[in-house]
């Protein structure tokens, strides 16, 4: 019986990845004089910003002040996140028949701040772990192992849905079970390694 579920944010909760691409790619032509391709910087989605920077630069202070110009750019383009169709509805829900709803994101607090927050969804979630929170990232445990200790949740019990391969790698090293939301994930063949695979957020009703 599943009594907790943990949800990603981004190509899960909302749809960021056309925000997050595009604002970077600005960064890196004004600050890098690169010309990168919105494909191009399809891996960034997912993991924490700073790790994407990566690809870049080595200079962690480098890393630092291009993910800090990165962060405030994101600012310029809030009114073009949006939930996804469901969401509002299965969250709430979900929190009304007595579900343990948690976040688990490669997001920073800052980010969840001003990207997520601004929905009014927040007061649904009973924790939200993001990158700011744990020493280790998704695909690593520790987000998730992290959110069930303070839900008081057993794994075994416990949903983690999320869009990319960060996420299952996340969700089977915790030990919790998994589904894709189909609704943002880039990867359809992630379907065949989930335990469930949702066409649309309503679903999620039908498994707690």
């Amino acid at each position: 019986m599943i009594t907790t579920i943990l949800f990603d944010v981004d190509g899960t909760l909302i749809d960021t990845s056309n925000v997050m691409r595009k604002s970077l790619q600005e960064i890196l032509k004004k600050e890098k004089q690169l010309e990168v391709s919105l494909e191009d910087l399809q891996y960034i989605l997912g993991i924490p910003g700073r790790q994407a920077l990566e690809n870049f630069t080595t200079n962690p202070q480098e890393i630092v002040a291009l993910h800090e110009k990165w962060s405030k750019n994101v600012l310029n383009y809030l009114t073009e996140i949006t939930v996804f169709p469901g969401i509002t509805e299965a969250v709430k829900a979900l929190h009304n028949k007595g579900v343990k709803l948690g976040i688990v994101t490669s997001k920073t607090r800052a980010g969840i701040a001003t990207e997520f927050d601004q929905f009014g969804l927040s007061a649904y979630f009973d924790c939200v772990i993001t990158a700011t929170d744990t020493t280790f990232h998704k695909p690593h445990p520790e987000p998730i192992l992290k959110a069930l200790d303070l839900l008081n949740s057993k794994s075994e019990q416990t949903l983690f849905v999320g869009d990319s391969p960060q996420d299952i790698a996340c969700a089977q090293a915790a030990g919790t079970k998994f589904a894709l939301a189909e609704w943002g994930t880039l990867n359809k063949k992630l379907s065949k390694e989930a335990d469930f695979s949702l066409s649309s957020p309503a679903e999620l009703l039908t498994i707690s």
